[in-house]
């Protein structure tokens, strides 16, 4: 089981990288392809429009120069800018390579190049402005017409540096998550480790007090073989979770404390300022250490959250038993203060930790407005294979 913890959460963050890759490459690609389906769309409304072979040469060009519009954002929008003028002179412009290099230059470009890029560009089309007047334009036209493009101008690079700052919060709130994930891991790790240490400590000193003890020699060989096992097997484990272990600090643990379990959920919600409703259901069966634990934080998370964003609020908790599973629901009733901002990384930290063990949790608002966790824990842990 350790192993594939110790791999499963980087497999779906890489996952959801590459996905995310390919689909930003196809998003190049289309954008890159626009001024060539523009001047071929244009060609095939009117073949016999002048200069077509002209268009279709610079479109290919721009096609081309934007395929780099990602290294070099701000070079690619003044080469486009360049060929785009080819076809202003020609009176065949069709600008939308231009809007295109604009985006990515909001999308990709470092701060120096988008304050360049935007300098230029709006002085190139007050420029054109000036031009169009003093050629004969109506000056009502040629200032609608050059502000329409400035617009767009204005508004494709504003939409390529909101997206770009988007997709930098996503990669920090990752970021985030897996820290989050790592350190959860490594808790339950060192909660996994104290509680088999306890209970193969207490069979490595039975056994030995048996071998002790005990007259038959065969029966002294089976209890020193008992005895050697387990604590192979202790070294074994230590061996093991040290990996998971590494980035945990242990200045606040105590490996002679046995984690809290079910035993102690009376004691956790008198602690608590809440009005608290206790429900039990069904019978107590035979549960694993690691899934009354888990039980445990997550009770202790949702009386945190409910403390932190919805006040002193009636909170009911309900442990219900059955044959094959635990199931722990954690409801309170609709906030009486405004929320705390928060990231959900706690219920990213109880989601990991409940799953790790084999069960789901699934965390919303209730029918009543208030907020719900409920959690479904194995009787039996999930058993490790090596």
């Amino acid at each position: 089981m350790d192993d594939r913890v110790a791999v499963a959460w980087p497999q779906v963050v890489a996952g959801a990288q590459a996905g995310r890759a390919g689909l930003e490459r196809l998003s190049d690609g289309l954008i890159a392809l626009l001024p060539l389906m523009v001047a071929w769309l244009s060609i095939l409304d009117d073949p016999v429009e002048p200069h077509t072979g002209i268009m279709l040469g610079v479109a290919t060009a721009q096609t081309f120069t934007l395929v780099w519009c990602r290294r070099l954002p701000l070079t690619v929008l003044l080469m486009v800018m360049a060929l785009e003028t080819v076809l202003v002179v020609l009176d065949n412009e069709i600008f939308v390579g231009v809007l295109a290099a604009t985006f990515a230059l909001g999308t990709w470009g470092k701060p120096v190049q988008q304050r360049i890029g935007l300098a230029i560009g709006l002085t190139l089309l007050a420029i054109g402005m000036f031009v169009s007047i003093v050629g004969g334009s109506q000056p009502g036209f040629a200032v609608v017409g050059i502000v329409s493009v400035a617009v767009m101008f204005v508004g494709f690079w504003s939409n390529g540096r909101l997206g770009a700052r988007q997709r930098s919060r996503i990669r920090e709130l990752e970021a985030e998550r897996t820290q989050v994930v790592e350190r959860e891991r490594a808790l339950l790790a060192r909660e996994l480790h104290d509680i088999l240490n306890h209970s193969v400590t207490a069979m490595v000193l039975d056994a030995t007090a048996a071998a002790e003890t005990g007259s038959p020699d065969e029966a002294r060989e089976t209890l020193d073989r008992v005895s050697r096992t387990g604590r192979n097997s202790l070294a074994e484990l230590r061996r093991l979770l040290g990996v998971l272990r590494a980035n945990a600090s242990a200045t606040d643990h105590d490996p002679l404390i046995v984690p809290p379990g079910l035993a102690q959920i009376d004691e956790l919600i008198s602690s608590t300022p809440l009005e608290i409703t206790l429900i039990r259901q069904g019978e107590a069966g035979l549960l694993d250490a690691s899934i009354e634990h888990a039980a445990y934080r997550v009770i202790q998370e949702s009386l945190t959250n409910v403390i932190k964003h919805a006040g002193p609020v009636a909170t009911t908790v309900s442990l219900s038993f059955a044959a094959d599973q635990l199931s722990v629901v954690v409801v309170n009733a609709p906030r009486v203060i405004t929320p705390n901002p928060g990231t959900g990384l706690g219920l990213v930290g109880m989601r990991e930790r409940v799953s790790l063990v084999g069960g789901t949790l699934h965390a919303g608002p209730s029918a009543d407005g208030g907020f719900e966790v409920r959690a479904v824990l194995p009787v039996r842990s999930v058993a490790c294979s090596a």
